[in-house]
């Protein structure tokens, strides 16, 4: 119990310890396999990757382009449409739980582009495919991205939530990261395009843990959620482990800040445990996608298709081309952006990425953790459980293990206990 103690200290000052993992790329090097990552179960969720953007916002830490030359664009959505096609042809009895499309920023494709991109997930895979009671298709957006008419192509598509990334609302941050600011009036108007178009769900992302950012940045974009009073909203913690950057806030300070969004968050009605990322105005969903909730609660492997996707089966991960950001007429080149680097894990490894995802819920399931493992969980990490529970940093209910508010502080270091190779 002294070793996980000390062990534990001592993660709690590495601020690598997020819901990112591997910590460190190289660390998976020895795993590396030449070929396709194989599917042989039917549950899958699908995403689709769309890089470009008006401009490279500094704080992103995705493969983007700027948006350029519209014949590259139609290239890139005619390759990921046939690796799609191909991808279905060689996987039987597929049964869909999520769907995403993200970026990026997907709207800012050309109208024409926009359509043939969703009229195909429609035709061929929305009414082709077996979908599972709980699927929502999902698109990320921007205020200034999307019209009107792109929304009623949404909704005709098949599509019913809409996630739309605002992160704060200090105009002076945004641009200085090249990023713009929408205003009040104008986000209302997209809201009202979108509840008078069958859009069901609109859900905003809030960032914290920012450069620079104060009490009355996150006052301000608390103001703006009251005002706008979107079904869901979405905190994301501001990750450096890989952004470079000059500034980071303590685990304390982002502790803070989280909890001050929580607290004003509940009172506006929305509903969420504390350490959840994730936020309704329903008491019957988390808030999230079924994408997301499948992928990282209930670990269903899913197939990342476009630039840059990641996907993952029982057996391991893969990263499709582009990753180290190659210019966009090298992908496009290759007439398919199939995987570049896949990685064969071993049990312990597809634990610890489970358990980090899954950490951005402030949840995970024993019963998982069994199947992952192929044996008792409860047994194999005796140690770390007893130290958690003695700590109250964890609780259990059933069989999920939720981190407590007192846990939450250190969620990093608490996820980083169920890695494997630790000398504890």
């Amino acid at each position: 119990m002294q070793n996980i103690e000390h062990f534990f200290n001592e993660s709690k000052k590495n601020d690598k310890l997020n819901t990112s993992y591997p910590i460190d790329k190289s660390d998976w090097k020895k795993y590396k396999y030449e070929g396709e990552l194989k599917f042989d179960e039917s549950k899958l969720c699908f995403y689709i990757h769309i890089p470009f953007c008006q401009s490279k916002c500094k704080f992103c830490e995705y493969v983007k382009y700027v948006k350029g030359d519209e014949d590259l664009e139609k290239q890139y959505i005619e390759i990921l449409i046939k690796d799609i096609q191909n991808f279905i042809k060689s996987h039987r009895n597929i049964e869909l739980f999520g769907f995403d499309i993200g970026g990026g920023t997907p709207l800012i494709l050309s109208d024409e582009n926009f359509k043939t991109l969703l009229e195909f997930v429609k035709t061929e895979i929305f009414s082709k495919l077996k979908i599972a009671k709980d699927f929502e298709a999902s698109i990320e957006a921007t205020f200034f991205s999307i019209t009107e008419d792109k929304i009623k192509i949404i909704n005709r598509c098949g599509f019913k939530r809409i996630s739309f990334g605002l992160q704060t609302v200090n105009r002076k941050f945004l641009k200085d990261n090249h990023r713009g600011s929408p205003s009040l009036q104008r986000m209302m108007q997209v809201k009202h395009w979108c509840k008078t178009n069958g859009i069901e769900k609109i859900n905003i992302d809030l960032m914290y843990g920012l450069n620079g950012q104060s009490k009355q940045d996150l006052k301000n974009s608390i103001a703006t959620i009251e005002y706008f009073m979107p079904e869901q909203v979405t905190l994301y913690e501001f990750r450096t482990n890989i952004l470079k950057v000059k500034e980071n806030k303590t685990k304390r300070q982002l502790f803070k800040q989280y909890e001050f969004l929580y607290k004003n968050l509940i009172k506006l009605g929305y509903c969420g445990r504390f350490g959840q990322n994730t936020f309704s105005l329903s008491k019957t969903d988390l808030g999230l996608s079924s994408y997301i909730k499948n992928r990282m609660i209930n670990n269903i492997s899913y197939k990342g298709f476009g630039i840059s996707a990641q996907s993952k089966s029982r057996e391991g991960v893969s990263y499709n081309i582009g990753k180290e950001e190659i210019p966009l007429e090298k992908c496009l080149e290759n007439k398919t952006f199939s995987s570049e680097d896949t990685y064969i894990l071993p049990k312990e490894e597809r634990l610890a990425k489970y358990i980090a995802i899954s950490g951005y819920c402030g949840q995970f399931s024993i019963k998982i953790m069994d199947e992952i493992l192929g044996e008792s969980s409860r047994e194999y990490f005796k140690k770390q459980f007893e130290f958690l529970l003695k700590k109250k940093y964890i609780e259990i209910f059933d069989d999920i293990v939720f981190i407590t508010k007192r846990g939450f502080v250190c969620y990093g270091a608490i996820l980083s206990l169920f890695y494997p190779n630790k000398k504890i």
